[in-house]
């Protein structure tokens, strides 16, 4: 083989080298949420009401039959992407139901422990008031995909409902403080 062929074959596989290497790194998606000032604005989702750079969509969440004899009316929200999540659901249950708190916070914990993508799930749980509601404030860590991360929800209860608020994000600073401007201004009316 001639010196021409050598250098060319060796050319492309560089470029084909390099050509990987610049696809992924401008067509992965980082790790750290980024967001312009004019981007924040106050947001109001089933009585959460809350600072946010982003809007939330509408999600279904189906519900097995016999969970669903006892709701009435269940609304979800979510934001998604890959260095943080957001989640608010709202759920009311039909007369006779008592909505007990840290059966919502395990039911929703076990959940979210069991995706095939989270591991190393852990969390711990405490009583909290806000607006005169009853609450519990959860604070976890987990691995997604497996990148550490850490989650912070909100669940309360008034009467017959009961309101879930979860942020979920990839263990960088920058994404603390999208979450810390997030559920520092929470404000709920159930």
């Amino acid at each position: 083989m001639n010196s021409k062929k050598i250098i060319s074959i060796i050319v492309f596989i560089l470029a084909a080298i390099g050509g990987k290497l610049a696809y992924d790194e401008f067509f992965k998606e980082s790790e750290i949420v980024s967001f312009e000032l004019s981007d924040w604005s106050i947001r109001s989702y089933l009585g959460a009401q809350f600072e946010s750079p982003f809007e939330l969509s509408t999600m279904e969440v189906p519900l097995p039959p016999s969970v669903k004899q006892y709701v009435k009316v269940m609304e979800n929200y979510k934001y998604e992407s890959n260095p943080i999540s957001l989640v608010i659901s709202r759920a009311e249950y039909v007369e006779g139901i008592s909505v007990d708190l840290d059966g919502a916070v395990k039911g929703s914990n076990q959940n979210m422990s069991a995706s095939k993508e989270i591991s190393d799930y852990s969390y711990e749980s405490k009583p909290i008031n806000k607006n005169l509601l009853e609450g519990r404030l959860v604070n976890g860590t987990c691995k997604v995909k497996g990148k550490e991360a850490e989650f912070i929800a909100e669940y309360y209860k008034s009467d017959l409902k009961l309101m879930w608020v979860c942020c979920l994000y990839l263990k960088h600073d920058e994404n603390r403080d999208i979450k810390d401007r997030i559920m520092n201004s929470l404000k709920i009316t159930l």
